[in-house]
């Protein structure tokens, strides 16, 4: 080889073994720097995703961090918060830092609704004579998270009222995760009723106060009803099979709207006093949850907050006026009440008042039975569809629908002596 060749080769395999050294100074570096960092190291407890019912309790099972064999669990950081109140995707970001070295793991939480939604139907299947319209008898629905959904439910039906026959409606609702409730309604479209069966008579039974004596209670009025006594009347009604009617399934029979069962009675209380509401015992409301009888209370508005009666589906709320409920208020009248002396404009403005507080215009009760034309004319102009006095005797069809006759149930009734009643 020539000399200056020689002297180039030289050069190049010095300038190949710089770079090699160069490389291999570099690499070990990289291997050691990584080397460190890779002795860190953060790791989920659990599943990387979590799905949580919407309102449930989020328990984070947290994460555990090492460096080599230290552990460095107790130092990790989380960012994130999970609203378990609130349907969504979320983030929970778990940091460790240790020695200028920072590692993240990330886990995401979904929470979700998965309940349906319910509808709850006023009443039970429905009869409807053929030839007239039918009247949906009401329902409600609710979410555990969206709330109320009463205006989102879908009604359709195929009901002919020309045509004899057995119908359906169907209610149907979706929740905003897109669940979804289906609720049927039975409509049976029957004959007209022979004039036999046009005879029907349906109980209205008419209480006033419950007390318990279990709680030391007492009262001493004839229309005091010991709370056990009133539930044995609502067991009885319920082991013989007999439907205690809502308001509207009451007034839809009496227009002639639709046919009840032969056992159908109508539970009445009248003002809103001691044991009627949260506020004053509470013994009504839960004894109609027991058996699931249905009732409505006629309440002076003007008296007692109508929300302390308010909150179960087995107690609806009609007018007992607002505030005319003044016995021997007008001279010479038996048991002459406000309504019947005070003039035209102040018994409406009353009533008005107390169709507001209730937001109802299907029922009324005269205070103490007590009526004249004047006040039966001002009840019918405020657009009361159905009135009540007293009577000891069924309703029937053929009735003024403004003068329903009851029974009053007084402490001295027995048992057989409602049974004689609704029978």
């Amino acid at each position: 080889m020539k000399k200056g060749n020689h002297k180039k080769a030289i050069l190049c395999v010095s300038g190949i073994m710089l770079v090699i050294v160069v490389f291999g100074i570099c690499f070990f570096l990289y291997q050691m720097i990584h080397g460190v960092e890779n002795q860190l190291k953060i790791k989920l407890k659990g599943k990387n995703t979590v799905i949580v019912m919407v309102s449930n309790p989020y328990k984070d099972n947290g994460s555990v961090a090492f460096y080599g064999k230290k552990d460095l669990s107790k130092t990790i950081k989380v960012k994130g918060k999970v609203d378990t109140n609130k349907i969504g995707i979320y983030q929970l970001k778990y940091i460790i830092q240790y020695k200028k070295l920072v590692k993240t793991i990330t886990r995401t939480v979904k929470v979700v609704d998965k309940i349906l939604p319910e509808i709850q139907l006023s009443g039970d299947e429905v009869s409807i004579i053929i030839g007239n319209d039918y009247h949906e008898p009401g329902y409600v629905a609710s979410d555990n998270y969206d709330g109320d959904l009463t205006d989102k439910v879908k009604v359709t039906n195929n009901i002919n009222k020309d045509q004899l026959g057995e119908y359906q409606v169907i209610y149907e609702v979706l929740d905003s995760s897109q669940n979804k409730a289906i609720k049927t309604r039975k409509v049976n479209v029957i004959a007209k009723p022979s004039v036999a069966s046009g005879g029907q008579g349906i109980a209205v039974l008419n209480y006033h106060f419950f007390y318990d004596q279990s709680r030391g209670e007492t009262c001493n009025e004839s229309i005091c009803e010991e709370i056990s006594q009133f539930k044995s009347h609502l067991k009885w009604l319920n082991d013989n099979g007999y439907k205690t009617l809502t308001m509207k399934e009451f007034r839809d029979w009496m227009y002639g709207y639709t046919e009840l069962p032969e056992k159908s009675v109508l539970i009445t209380i009248d003002d809103g006093a001691m044991g009627t509401g949260k506020h004053n015992g509470y013994t009504l409301i839960p004894a109609l949850e027991e058996y699931n009888a249905h009732a409505t209370l006629f309440l002076i508005t003007g008296w007692w907050d109508i929300r302390n009666y308010q909150g179960s589906k087995y107690l609806e709320i009609e007018s007992h006026t607002n505030d005319m409920h003044n016995e021997g208020w007008c001279s010479g009248v038996t048991r002459g009440a406000k309504m019947l002396c005070q003039d035209n404009e102040t018994v409406k403005a009353d009533l008005l008042r107390s169709i507001e507080i209730t937001n109802s215009k299907m029922a009324f009760c005269f205070p103490f039975y007590a009526y004249d034309q004047k006040s039966l004319n001002i009840v019918k102009e405020v657009g009361f569809e159905l009135a009540f006095v007293g009577g000891s005797r069924k309703a029937k069809r053929s009735d003024n629908k403004w003068l329903i006759p009851r029974y009053p149930v007084m402490n001295y009734h027995t048992l057989d002596n409602i049974i004689q009643m609704v029978s």
